[in-house]
This record gives structure tokens, C-alpha cells and sequence, in this order.
């Protein structure tokens, strides 16, 4: 037994190497778990700032936006109106005397001119609708209906009284006036109408009546008519001229570098210009193959706006728009700006453009696309562009004097470069008759302007805007955030692309630049 072999005494060496390597595995398990748990808490520790910068970036963009807008509409609300804002006052004629009864020459009491209508009995009324629409894209701010009349002298006198309604029924009263024994026009003015809206009036719905309700003498009517003043949209307002801030502006730890807006209604619309005013546009912004590449926009957006536009950036999708091209383009048209369901000469829709905001190229796009064209185009862009520098243009027409500039008739009237001379109708009856939205023109029955001289080439001007596009560009610890957005003039953020569109909202568009 003494010569058996004993392994006893190994046993403990054994089992001290097993739990040494054990501990061996654990100890780099371990180790590799901390050192993961280490990176993860590097890693994260390194994209948690780029991510608080982001944050901090897009507030400071939302502040850069929220700034321009306050100056868009503290403007139009006139809480705080710019130094550069203006307003109108127009003198809305009606082109529709038809719903009268028993007036002789009824028609005559669409005009403020030498010719007048006549009330020869109680039972009688003139009744006037269909008003001037090259302003509804103003902001209203206040309504005043007008007549001017007289009466036969001698008798037991005659009291007219006059009055509106809105629902084309219930008439409201806002003068009750007893002529004069004289043969002579006054002006009268009815009391203000509170809270009228521009859809009322352009409503067929809404009306003007006078009636004789007392004394037994003819009551003759030289003219029914509106006078509105309303607010103006101009290049000497504080969100046109960058005054509502100086830059750059330190907030937040970062920087709001710069603010820009930008007037949509100073653009030509992508969903109602012709090919004729698409064309001259593509043009004068020196586009080769204009005429083709504004018939392939026209043929993109479909007969009856089967495919309108949605955002300017589809022009991109046109056949033919190169790259180059669609940077020449995209700051002069839009697909935002206000469309009016109103017009009449020729029948629209149209979009309007705003004369006081419009550039260079887009008021010879609009003159070089009346029927017949003008010989200098470019001269009549420079005229207004130089006059609207110092006194913006009010309105289209006002019969207080003709040397009002302000109202762009006159202004066309006094223009020496622009012909008189046939073929008719000539320079100047193209461009008044093509920039006024209404059913009337103030000459129409002295001159006889023949039909041809409404052309649908082209677009005719407005006064106002509704919608702006803006865009900031702001700064945070080395990295530049730049947001593009619409805006309203009164707060809202949702814009048509075409009439009876109501789905489309305000966008806004991020891009980070290093």
C-alpha cells in the first residue's frame, strides 16, 4: 500500500487555476462593459450638444420668424402702422342698374358725369349693384354710400331717401334728405356702414336704393357710388424696408443674422398668368426659348387648373426649366398670391399685382402683354417705379382732380411718353383700360373704347398685399439654421393656390448650413 501513488496534495493547486482564470473572464468582461458603458456615455455626452444646439437654433428661427410677422400685422391691423403706411379713399361706381324701376335713363346714374336719371314718382326706385373690384384685396376701413342729386325747381319740393341692404331684400336707411329748390348736384353722404366686408359688396346681393317719399318734382340722379377708405400695401412699411429691426441681433447665445420679406403679390401668378404674360416675364428675365417654356408651364397646370401649381419649387417638374432657369424665375412668380373671383373686363378669375411693390420685370411683363403691346414698356415700368419712391399709388381713379398721381389714371393721363395716336384704342387707353379690375372705366361712354382694348393677355394692378414670404437665417456656435415661411397680413397661415382652394396651409422650410 505504501507504493500507491497519491494525488491528494495536487487538488487545491487545481482549483486555485479554475477560479483563477474564472476571475480572469470576469475581470475582462468587466472591463469591457465599463469601458462600452464609457464610450455610450462619451458619445452621447458629444451628441447631446449638437442636438441642444438644433433646439436652440430652431428657437432662435421661430423669434427671427415671429418678428417679421408682428411687423407684417401690427401693419395691417394698425395697432402699430409702419411710418411708410398708407391708405385709399375710392369711389366705388355700380355697373348694374337693372333691378330699378320705372327710372328714366337709368344708366346714367353709373357715372358721376353731366348726364342724370330720373325719379318722377314715390313708387319709383333706383337701385344700383355690381361695384368697382380692383379693391378687394384692400383692408376696409370704412364704407360711405354717396348720391349725388337735385330736383325740379318750383312745386311742393321732393325728399329722397337713401339706403343699402346686403341680402339684395332689407333695405337699411342711411340719408333722408329734402332738396333744395335748385337744379343744381349736390353730393350727399349717407351715415357710415359698420363692419361691411369687400364679400358683401362684390355680392350682386348687395345694393344701393334711392327713393322719393315725399313732394310731387322730378328727382334727378347724377350718380349712386361707395366711398371706401381702405388700407394700402407699400415699400415704405417697416417689413419692406427691414425698420422694424436692426441687425444682427444677439438672443439666446446665438444670433439672428438677417430677416427678409417679401411682398407675393409683387410676383405673376403661376395658376393665372397667360402664356402671353408667362412669356414676356421669361424674357425679360433674359430666359432663352421663353415662348415654349411658357406654353409647357400653361400645358402643365392643365385647362381648367386640372394640375395647379402648389409651391413655386414644381416649376422645377416643367419640361424645358433648367436649373439656371428656375433661379432666374423663382422670385418673381408665386403661387400664393391673392386671386380675384371679381373681375369683369374680360371675366376672370385673375391675380392681380401689386403696382407699389411690383419690380422692374414684372410691370414690363404686364405692358408687354396688352393687345397691341406698348412701344416702351420699360420707360412706363421706370415712371412708376421712380413716382411710387416717394408718394405709393392710392387707388385707380378718384373724380376730385386730375392731377392726382396717386391715382394711377391720372398718372397715366399726364404720362407724355405714352401715344395718343391711333391705331385706337392707343397707349393710353390700353394701359387704363387693362389696369382696372371693374366693370366701368371712367371714360367709357365719352370715348367709345372699343372692346378689343380689354385685353386677357394680361393682368390688371391692386394696392394691396395678403400674403408675404419670409426668411431668416440664425446663428449658434459655428452652425447656421435658414427658415423659409408664408405668412398672412392678418395672422392667418393658410393660402389658396387657386380659387376655392381653402386646403392648402402656411409652409415653413429648414435647412441647416455649416
Amino acid at each position: 500500500m505504501n507504493n500507491i501513488p497519491s494525488t491528494i496534495g495536487h487538488r487545491p493547486s487545481t482549483n486555485k487555476g479554475f477560479i483563477l482564470l474564472l476571475t480572469l473572464i470576469f475581470m475582462t468582461i468587466l472591463t469591457v462593459f465599463t469601458g462600452a458603458l464609457i464610450y455610450m456615455a462619451s458619445t452621447d455626452m458629444k451628441n447631446a450638444a449638437p442636438q441642444s444646439d438644433d433646439i436652440n437654433l430652431a428657437g432662435l428661427a421661430d423669434a427671427g420668424v415671429n418678428k417679421a410677422h408682428r411687423a407684417i400685422r401690427d401693419d395691417y391691423s394698425g395697432s402699430a402702422p409702419s411710418p411708410g403706411s398708407r391708405t385709399g379713399v375710392a369711389d366705388l361706381r355700380g355697373g348694374d342698374t337693372s333691378p330699378s324701376i320705372s327710372i328714366d335713363t337709368q344708366d346714367n346714374m353709373r357715372y358721376v358725369d353731366s348726364a342724370n336719371a330720373t325719379i318722377n314718382n314715390n313708387s319709383d326706385q333706383a337701385i344700383l349693384r355690381t361695384f368697382d373690384s380692383n379693391y378687394t384685396n384692400t383692408r376696409i376701413i370704412s364704407v360711405v354710400p354717396r348720391i349725388r342729386a337735385s330736383r325740379q325747381t318750383g312745386g311742393t319740393g321732393a325728399t329722397v331717401v337713401f339706403a343699402y341692404t346686403t341680402d339684395g331684400t332689407n333695405y337699411t336707411n342711411v340719408l333722408t334728405q329734402i332738396l333744395p329748390n335748385s337744379a343744381t348736384i349736390v353730393d350727399y353722404a349717407g351715415s357710415a356702414i359698420a363692419g361691411l366686408s369687400w364679400n358683401q359688396i362684390m355680392s350682386s346681393n348687395f345694393r344701393l336704393r334711392a327713393v322719393r317719399t315725399a313732394g310731387n318734382r322730378n328727382v334727378n340722379i347724377d350718380a349712386m357710388y361707395l366711398r371706401v377708405t381702405y388700407g394700402i400695401d407699400t415699400l415704405k412699411e417697416l417689413w419692406a424696408t427691414g425698420g422694424y429691426a436692426s441687425f444682427p441681433i444677439s438672443l439666446s447665445g446665438g444670433t439672428i443674422e438677417s430677416i427678409a420679406i417679401t411682398d407675393e403679390e409683387s410676383k405673376v401668378h403661376l395658376n393665372y398668368a397667360s402664356q402671353a404674360l408667362l412669356q414676356n416675364l421669361l424674357t425679360n428675365l433674359g430666359i432663352a426659348s421663353a415662348s415654349t417654356k411658357a406654353t409647357n408651364i400653361v400645358n402643365y397646370r392643365g385647362a381648367g387648373l386640372t394640375n395647379p401649381f402648389d409651391s413655386v419649387e414644381e416649376l422645377q417638374q416643367v419640361t424645358g426649366i433648367t436649373a439656371a432657369d428656375y433661379t432666374a424665375i423663382k422670385d418673381y412668380v408665386t403661387a400664393y398670391s391673392f386671386v380675384n373671383s371679381n373681375v369683369y373686363r374680360p371675366a376672370g378669375p385673375r391675380a392681380p399685382v401689386n403696382i407699389n411693390t411690383a419690380p422692374k420685370k414684372v410691370l414690363m411683363a404686364v405692358f408687354d402683354s396688352l393687345t397691341l403691346g406698348l412701344t416702351d414698356s420699360e420707360t412706363l415700368a421706370d415712371a412708376i417705379i421712380t413716382f411710387r419712391g416717394s408718394t405709393p399709388f392710392v387707388g385707380f381713379y378718384t373724380s376730385a382732380s386730375t392731377a392726382d398721381n396717386t391715382y394711377f389714371y391720372n398718372f397715366v393721363r399726364n404720362a407724355a411718353y405714352l401715344s395718343t395716336a391711333n391705331p385706337q384704342p392707343n397707349e393710353k387707353d390700353r394701359v387704363m383700360d387693362n389696369s382696372d379690375a371693374s366693370s366701368l372705366i371712367p371714360y367709357a361712354s365719352a370715348t367709345g373704347i372699343p372692346a378689343t382694348a380689354f385685353s386677357a393677355l394680361t393682368t390688371e394692378f391692386c394696392y394691396a398685399s395678403n400674403a408675404f414670404y419670409i426668411e431668416t437665417v440664425v446663428s449658434l456656435g459655428g452652425r447656421n439654421l435658414r427658415v423659409k415661411t408664408l405668412r398672412g397680413n392678418d395672422g392667418t397661415r393658410v393660402f389658396g393656390t387657386y380659387v376655392s382652394d381653402t386646403t392648402l396651409s402656411g409652409w415653413r422650410k429648414e435647412n441647416f448650413e455649416l
